[in-house]
């Protein structure tokens, strides 16, 4: 399976696109994932639109068996592009999502092996995953062009069972991961489509405030944010000390995005904080890493946006 698809540059005041419409850009129509390949224009900076090609194998991916995924970065001339730029400790992010909202992946080309010449000869660079359910996949990707930041939504269908069910709902604000007590507070209670909201969470283990959560990926926490139903917007955010990530509007985030690195030897928590603007009235799930005592540990809310 092939799939191409142009790419568009990361932009607001958090990193977010809208699968079908880049936010305030509008955008080619929908896709069938049973075409041979195409490809889609979008918006970017000046000079540069980068294509993003997907190739599957097997072909045909079947629930539970390991899969590999290949992605080749071109430019608006078919050449691949050479000038990518590590960000977050990674050449790439892929951020694999269920339709359901109940399978999270954050894997990179790295988890394999390292980067080879001549993978940055070719821009192509794979990843590997084994897709638990059958049903439609969300993959966003990420990278960075010398100082900009692009991402792509694409969707994958896998087969076989057991078949993915209904999105199930929970707004709670106190959960428990895994022996770790998490609460999030939102600021404003009710967030606003295209208004920034504060996410903030609280984290403790067995009663006690963790505060040594450690870097992952020079973050204090990685979100990945996406609705419920069709028309996917996607959103990709850090987290940091409270008080750290002021609104510094466009330029400031893609300073950040581009250019953040968590000191040697910091350690967070047990607050972190993270600014998020959400493109669009629904139902979003998000998706929250962070790392301690060396794993890394995913937490999940949702939240309702008017």
């Amino acid at each position: 399976m092939i799939i191409r698809k142009m790419m568009v540059m990361l932009a607001a005041s958090v990193a977010f696109i809208v699968h079908g419409a880049t936010w305030g850009h509008a955008a080619g129509g929908g896709h069938d994932h049973h075409d041979h390949e195409m490809h889609r224009h979008a918006s970017g900076p000046a000079g540069l639109q980068p294509v993003v090609d997907l190739e599957t194998a097997p072909a045909v991916i079947t629930a539970g068996n390991p899969a590999t995924i290949t992605f080749t970065i071109r430019d608006d001339s078919n050449n691949p592009l050479k000038d990518l730029v590590i960000t977050h400790d990674r050449l790439i992010h892929v951020v694999i999502i269920s339709e359901d909202l109940s399978v999270f992946g954050h894997i990179h080309t790295e988890d394999i092996g390292p980067i080879t010449a001549e993978m940055k000869e070719r821009a192509e660079f794979p990843v590997r995953f084994t897709f638990p359910k059958a049903g439609r996949y969300t993959i966003a990707v990420d990278f960075a062009v010398r100082d900009k930041g692009y991402s792509e939504l694409l969707d994958l269908e896998v087969s076989g069972s057991p078949a993915m069910g209904s999105v199930h709902r929970d707004l709670s604000r106190e959960k428990v991961f895994d022996g770790y007590s998490v609460k999030l507070a939102v600021s404003p209670e009710q967030p606003v489509a295209g208004k920034e909201t504060m996410l903030r969470y609280t984290i403790l283990k067995d009663g006690t405030p963790v505060t040594d959560i450690e870097p992952y990926l020079s973050a204090a926490m990685h979100l990945a944010v996406i609705n419920e139903g069709a028309g996917k917007y996607f959103v990709h955010a850090h987290g940091d000390r409270p008080g750290a990530m002021q609104h510094t509007g466009h330029e400031g985030h893609m300073a950040s995005h581009m250019e953040h690195s968590s000191p040697p030897g910091a350690v967070y928590g047990p607050e972190i904080e993270a600014r998020v603007v959400f493109p669009a009235k629904g139902m979003y799930k998000i998706f929250s890493e962070i790392r301690h005592q060396g794993k890394v540990r995913l937490l999940d809310f949702m939240v309702n946006v008017q």
